[in-house]
């Protein structure tokens, strides 16, 4: 039926009624009787421009399929006029709704469900909807007039609760082309009306079927229009709860997002509508992402006004703060997670970027600048500090399909160039709690921070949203700034102990671990001259400051012992005790060795330096306050169990340079800040019981050795029970000593302590020794040990007279003398020298003539720095006189050096002959001189060079037979 006054459109289809002549009456009065009302499309879906500026072309629309609405005949009825208005009169007809429950036609594109036609309204364009509560249709059937205009023909759905209509989504067409891109209502939204007002029931699992939370929309009005409905509808539904999402995973379906729907349209056009998805950040914040749609009406220049509809979308944040802790799923009680609870300020962003899918995982982008949106956060460490920062966040909708594998893609560095310097956050040094505390000690787990670097779930696994972790940070260790260079920030992850096992797992608290370990360098004035002990400092802890890492741990995290003795020597690579590797000497630990690491107060610490057999068994770097809060104390203090190095077979070395067996060392060294005075640092060092022993030759006994250095004042060193002696080849040395007074070493001992070192030993010039025709004298032993606080190495050196005050013999006419002198210091021998002259003389006088000759011979040794001198020689000279008139006199001078320097070698000989004649007043003198040298080759022979493989090998090998 065509109407043009009203523009009526309408298809009129009667069912079980017949013309009787005069009425419609009933076919079969056992059956009902219906009257079918079909209208044109209701509804006109169009294209959403992403910039209006950029428009050029005509929008794209998608008109919906026709409506059928369907009336039954009530019985009170008899019959009805075959008129179009009494056709049209609704009022007295009852509207057929679709059955609740998962329906679908009894012929595919029919409205007849059940054998009876249904009404079916496709509003919006796609979404198939009917009533969802008693209603009526309120209209007029003949054309309206006024003031010579006719009102256009409508009908106005009327609910039976104050006009307030419930409709309800069964189902979505399908079979039909793809939407214009944009459109406001569309897949993902579709399907959730349908789900969340047709009132189904999940299938059957754990508990049986799921009665989903239904709720229908609402029209204020709806009218339709051959041009199409005019409506306001709006729909609001309860987030799921993660139990009910789960349920629709386990059943395969996806879990509805929307959360609140509004739908204005006048005649078939979309005017508003309100899209409100549920989901949360994540952080955990409950949030709700809002896509809003308006006609706008835009000037344009050949077209004139142009209604276009524009997008806007947005993030409201719906709880602004969320709490993190042991009960809210973290896989390590939320200890990877320093904030106790994140705030967020923003209640709404800006316009954002729509995701290209929905519903989705996405990064919260702006549309215009296509830069991430910081969100600002506040966050509560442990100790209720504030800490402010922003951070772009990840909004995760509910029902996402492949949430865990979407996230992933997400966080995948290789996917998201991006994601490190979202990840990665400046704090620019807030103080906050890196974990929580020990009673008793607020502030021990406090540093300034860098930044920090968040995660999503644990570091390497499934990111989880509600779960952001801390995977790194930069800190600042102001106990570590005192004793390296490398001050500012440190990078830091948490301790692997302390996520599995807790703070209290670990022996020293231990909480972060710096990704790096960290070379601690002393100078010989920072360590009290006695040692430097160097050192990899690696985990931060709140008992014990910052120590190495030497414990071991089992695959749960837990601390079971110490790490082997070599990973422990590395973690002490170049420390020196007295100019030796410290490292060799240290003993290997056990898990009762850290039991001292468990409370260190200031009370603790002085009772183990105190106790003689009280070890703290790595060192400890920490930082207090004052007393009185006017400043802070740094402090470094050590005392490492000690072991003489082993044999291969498990015994003491005998050759080791330093005897520790007996040994207790002490270092503490404090600077005191305050804020009004420079920096007061005092170090205090010992070491007790020790020896130390040089090749077997000498060994230097000492009962204690301290040093203590502080503002304006000179270092103190002092030394007791110090006693040197010696053995094997130098042994009669201590026989010597009974000679020499009781007082320590005699009248020649000497003990010399200095800020740069001590040396101590003794020198012993021996009287002339007359026997017989035998003369000794000017002899000399002198033996000395150095121990330098420079770093440098301890040295032991022993003479035999010297270079300028050699010895001398003399037996008859025969005479010579000598020296010699040994150096040796921790790194082998450094210098030996030595040198020994013998020869004769005799004179004869006859008294007409006289004359007299003597021989002398002598040999030169000199080893320094690598480098060889060896050299002799022979000197023969005569003379005769005959009645004082005639003088004859012969010298004949031979020498022979070798030296090699730097890999080459050479010899060198010289000989010179000189004979003189003088007779009255003549004289005349002649002198030959010869010299040679040899070049050797750069490097000594090899033992292949040496040995002929064919015969000399087999002979070689002959001799060594048995």
């Amino acid at each position: 039926m065509v109407r043009p006054a009203d523009m009526l459109v309408v298809d009129i289809a009667l069912v079980n009624l017949r013309f009787d002549g005069r009425r419609l009456v009933r076919r079969d009065r056992a059956q009902p009787a219906f009257v079918l009302a079909g209208l044109p499309a209701q509804h006109v879906v169009e294209e959403v421009p992403l910039n209006l500026n950029a428009v050029t072309a005509p929008m794209k629309a998608v008109t919906a399929d026709s409506t059928r609405l369907a009336f039954a005949v009530p019985d009170s009825i008899d019959g009805l006029d075959l008129s179009l208005d009494a056709l049209l009169d609704w009022a007295r007809l009852v509207p057929m709704t679709v059955p609740v429950g998962p329906q679908s036609p009894d012929t595919p594109g029919s409205t007849v469900f059940q054998g009876l036609p249904r009404s079916v309204i496709e509003f919006p364009t796609r979404l198939l909807i009917t009533y969802d509560a008693p209603v009526d249709w309120v209209g007029r059937p003949r054309p309206q007039q006024l003031d010579g205009r006719v009102a256009l023909w409508h009908a106005r759905l009327h609910g039976e609760r104050d006009g307030d209509v419930q409709l309800r989504a069964f189902a979505t067409a399908t079979g039909r082309g793809a939407l214009p891109g944009g459109a406001p209502v569309a897949g993902a939204t579709l399907e959730d009306l349908v789900t969340l007002t047709s009132r189904v029931e999940l299938p059957g699992g754990p508990g049986g079927p799921l009665e989903v939370h239904s709720a229908p929309l609402h029209a204020e009005q709806f009218l339709v229009t051959p041009l199409g409905t005019s409506a306001h509808l709006h729909g609001a539904w309860e987030p799921l709860s993660q139990p009910a999402i789960d349920r629709y995973t386990l059943v395969g379906r996806r879990a509805p997002s929307l959360v609140a729907y509004d739908h204005i349209t006048g005649l078939g056009r979309d005017q508003y509508v309100r899209v409100v998805n549920h989901g949360r950040l994540c952080t955990g914040h409950e949030a709700l992402d809002v896509t809003e749609t308006r006609r706008v009406f835009v000037a344009r220049p050949d077209d004139g006004i142009v209604a276009y509809l524009q997008q806007e979308e947005y993030i409201v944040v719906k709880q602004p703060e969320v709490e993190y802790g042991a009960s809210t799923g973290f896989p390590h009680a939320g200890r990877e997670m320093p904030f106790r609870t994140l705030r967020i300020t923003d209640r709404v962003t800006p316009l954002i970027r729509p995701p290209t899918t929905k519903p989705d995982a996405f990064w919260v982008v702006l549309r215009d600048s296509l830069k991430d949106f910081e969100f600002t956060l506040i966050g509560t460490d442990s100790e209720g500090r504030k800490v402010s920062f922003t951070m772009p966040l990840v909004f995760v909708a509910d029902g996402t399909p492949n949430e865990q594998a979407r996230l992933t893609e997400l966080y995948d560095k290789n996917r998201e160039p991006k994601l490190g310097d979202r990840l990665q956050r400046p704090m620019n040094g807030q103080v906050m709690a890196m974990a929580q505390p020990p009673a008793g000690a607020p502030g021990s787990t406090s540093h300034a921070v860098g930044t920090l670097t968040f995660g999503l779930g644990p570091k390497g696994g499934t990111p989880v949203v509600g779960q952001p972790c801390v995977h790194e940070a930069a800190v600042r260790v102001p106990a570590v700034e005192q004793f390296t260079p490398n001050g500012g920030d440190l990078n830091v992850v948490f301790n692997d102990t302390y996520l599995r096992q807790t703070m209290e797992g670990h022996p020293a608290g231990a909480y972060l671990d710096l990704q790096k370990p960290l070379s601690l360098t002393f100078g010989a004035e920072q360590a009290g001259g006695l040692s430097s002990p160097n050192s990899a400092v690696k985990t931060i802890t709140s008992r014990a400051g910052v120590v190495p890492d030497v414990f071991a741990t089992d695959a749960s995290g837990a601390v079971v012992g110490a790490k082997d003795i070599d990973t422990i020597r590395n973690a002490f690579g170049g420390a020196q005790l007295l100019g030796i590797d410290l490292g060799k000497y240290l003993k290997s630990l056990v898990k009762d060795n850290f039991d001292t690491l468990r409370q260190l107060g200031d009370d603790q610490i002085a009772a183990i330096l105190n106790d003689a057999k009280g070890q703290l068994p790595a060192p400890v770097l920490r930082i207090r306050d004052l007393a009185d809060g006017q400043g802070k104390e740094l402090r470094y203090v050590w005392k490492p169990p000690l072991d003489p190095p082993k044999t291969p077979d498990n015994k003491p070395d005998p050759n080791a340079l330093i005897d520790v067996s007996k040994a207790s060392l002490i270092l503490d060294a404090r600077t005191v800040r305050s804020k009004d005075a420079v920096d007061k640092a005092t170090v205090d060092g010992k070491l007790t019981h020790f020896a130390m022993n040089f090749f077997g030759m000498a060994r230097v006994e000492f009962e204690e050795l301290k040093f203590s250095t502080g503002p304006g004042k000179k270092p103190d060193v002092t030394a007791s029970g110090v006693e040197l002696k010696f053995s094997n080849e130098l042994e009669f040395l201590n026989s010597l000593r009974t000679a020499l007074p009781a007082d320590v070493f005699g009248s020649g001992a000497f003990l010399d302590i200095q800020p740069s070192g001590i040396r101590v030993g003794y020198k012993l010039a021996l009287p002339a020794i007359p026997l017989g025709v035998f003369m000794l004298s000017n002899l000399a032993l002198s033996a000395e040990v150095a121990i330098p606080f420079d770093n440098k190495p301890v040295s032991f050196r022993f003479s035999v007279s010297e270079q300028k005050h050699p010895f001398n013999v003399t037996v008859s006419l025969f005479g010579g003398g000598g020296y010699f002198s040994m150096l040796v210091d921790t790194s082998g021998v450094k210098a030996v020298e030595g040198a020994l002259e013998f020869g004769g003389s005799a004179a004869l006088d006859l008294g007409v003539a006289s004359g007299g000759v003597s021989v002398m011979a002598g040999i030169h040794f000199l080893f320094a720095d690598g480098d060889v001198t060896l050299g002799g020689y022979l000197r023969c000279n005569g003379f005769l006189t005959v009645l004082g008139i005639v003088t004859v006199s012969v010298e004949f001078y031979l020498e022979l050096s070798y030296e090699k320097h730097d890999g080459q070698s050479v010899v060198r000989g010289r000989g010179t002959l000189t004979v003189s004649v003088r007779i009255a007043f003549f004289s005349k003198s002649v002198k030959l001189e010869l010299e040679r040298s040899f070049s050797g080759a750069p490097g000594d022979p090899t033992f292949a060079q040496c040995i002929s493989k064919d015969h000399d090998w087999r002979e070689y090998c002959a001799a060594f037979a048995a």
